[in-house]
């Protein structure tokens, strides 16, 4: 005989347990553990068929206990019984009597269709030549019609008899009544050991599979929490470390000496990302070639003017001499300025420390001014924006959590909200405190906004609630050892890995916390 020990309120194995089993005219037999909450006891007496009232003694390490219950053998010899009536009871029955009566109608019926008719000569004359008639010819007809209506009334009444045959096999047997109980015991769990819903829309799981799907439940307690506020919210970036790399002009792109930097790559503020070679356009180009040779031939003038001043400096005033000189330093400058512009290249640099999560940029890729080249992220500084409309102030703010796609639940804190309205709803900041390395920018979370306001209810695990086969949640409730019952409940949400049940259970119901996935797709 095989045990399966498990705890009352949370279905779990109890596992190095001492477990007796004895009886009345039954030696105490010790059960041994064969697997987590598990055990067998052999004993002669399980071969012996019968009702027998057994007493379980429990021994743990911080517990004891005693279970009583009633193990019955069924004989494995095959029984036969008799469905045998006696005649009189058949006939005396209000259904084979009404059949009897219908054949003998029927059979009259077509006995008296089938009677002869009377002719007014017994034989019809051939031809002129009188010929001898046998007197006997009508009664042998007759004789024929009445044996024909014999043989009909025993055919009808044999299917009369066979239509009436379901009342021979006795009550409880014609298919309206349950065997031994007159149609008023309970519906019974089917034969077999394997996971089935039920008639009653209960689900009947043994001890074996509820081991295989980690069944667990937990009772009912009524409390007070605190209401939240479901918001639909994005995974953003900090302000403060997020940056981006713009191209100041029109250009083309050229690698750094450590190459072109891509996305996903970690840098430093400062960092040189890619160079910018300045695009010129050949009417920018003309000019400043006419310009550089403008500057050219002013200089050469100025050079001969200052060697001509400075031959005759005697005769001349110093001012103008100084004057020259100057005004040939400038032109210097100017050549040296206009001389490498076409050459000169511009560095992208990092504007802040993190990851590239954006690299738009090919080596020799032409851009425009104004575009978006680079994307600079902190991983580790993310927020969160969600968008609502019914929480009016800041002080309708508790505490927030946030949980994603995967089922990963966060803390949140309030940073504020935007005085404008987004698509007439109302923006409000969150920044994440802890953060889980599946996070990213842009995914879209569930932000539960806890308020000051509190409620009653039962406070359960996410896993606890399903969704019924009409789309309304649901949970499932522990009847029995093997039984299971679904209950649709009203729900509130409380954080991002508990509901708030405010209606549906009541307290002390054992409700399923783990398992309840695959309890529900149970057909």
């Amino acid at each position: 005989m095989t045990i399966y020990l498990d705890r009352f309120d949370s279905n779990e194995p109890l596992d190095g347990a001492s477990l007796e089993v004895s009886g009345e005219g039954i030696f105490a037999a010790a059960a041994k553990p064969v697997a987590p909450g598990t055990y067998v006891v052999d004993a002669d007496w399980l071969d012996v068929p019968g009702s027998k009232p057994l007493l379980f003694t429990i021994t743990t390490s911080d517990t004891s206990d005693l279970l009583n219950g009633t193990l019955t053998i069924a004989d494995t010899a095959p029984v036969t019984q008799s469905t045998t009536t006696p005649l009189a009871d058949v006939l005396t029955r209000p259904g084979v009597l009404a059949a009897l009566l219908g054949a003998l109608v029927a059979g009259f019926l077509i006995a008296l269709a089938l009677r002869p008719r009377s002719s007014s000569s017994p034989c019809a004359p051939q031809s002129s030549t009188p010929q001898s008639c046998s007197s006997d010819a009508p009664q042998a007809k007759s004789t024929g019609n009445l044996r024909a209506a014999a043989e009909i009334i025993v055919v009808t009444a044999f299917a009369g008899f066979v239509w009436a045959s379901p009342v021979l096999a006795g009550p409880g047997h014609d298919g309206s009544h349950d065997h031994g109980d007159g149609g008023n015991a309970p519906a019974t769990i089917a034969a077999g050991n394997a996971p089935r819903k039920l008639a009653d829309g209960s689900v009947f799981i043994p001890k074996p599979s509820q081991r295989l799907l980690d069944v667990r439940t937990h009772p009912a307690v009524e409390e007070t929490s605190v209401k939240s506020r479901e918001l639909m919210g994005t995974i953003i970036s900090d302000p403060s470390a997020f940056g981006q790399v713009q191209a100041p002009m029109d250009g083309q792109i050229e690698m750094s000496e450590r190459g072109i930097s891509f996305a996903g790559q970690k840098v430093e503020a400062g960092e040189v990302l890619a160079l910018l070679s300045p695009a010129i356009p050949l009417a920018d180009l003309g000019t400043m070639q006419q310009l550089r040779a403008e500057v050219d031939g002013k200089l050469i003038i100025a050079e001969q003017k200052l060697a001509r001043l400075t031959r005759i400096a005697g005769v001349v005033a110093q001012r103008d001499i100084d004057d020259t000189r100057a005004e040939r330093d400038a032109l210097r400058e100017q050549k040296r300025v206009l001389a490498p512009k076409g050459i000169e290249k511009v560095a992208l640099k990092a504007p802040v420390s993190g990851i590239i999560s954006l690299a738009n940029v090919r080596a020799g890729q032409v851009v425009s001014a104004r575009d978006t080249l680079f994307e600079i992220v902190d991983p580790n500084r993310l927020w969160a924006e969600g968008i609502g409309n019914d929480i009016h102030n800041d002080d309708e703010i508790a505490s927030a959590e946030a949980l994603d796609r995967d089922g990963h639940a966060f803390k949140l804190t309030y940073m504020g909200r935007a005085p404008t309205l987004r698509q007439q709803a109302q923006p409000f900041l969150f920044r994440v405190d802890q953060r889980h390395a599946g996070l990213a920018i842009g995914a879209p979370v569930k932000i539960l906004v806890q308020t000051p306001d509190a409620a009653r209810g039962y406070v359960l695990p996410g896993a606890a609630i399903v969704r019924g086969s009409n789309g309304l949640p649901q949970v499932w409730v522990k009847l029995s050892a093997e039984r299971f019952k679904p209950v649709a409940v009203k729900i509130a949400p409380l954080d991002g890995t508990r509901s708030l049940v405010i209606a549906g259970i009541e307290a002390g119901q054992r409700v399923v916390t783990a398992g309840a996935e695959l309890i529900n797709q149970i057909r």
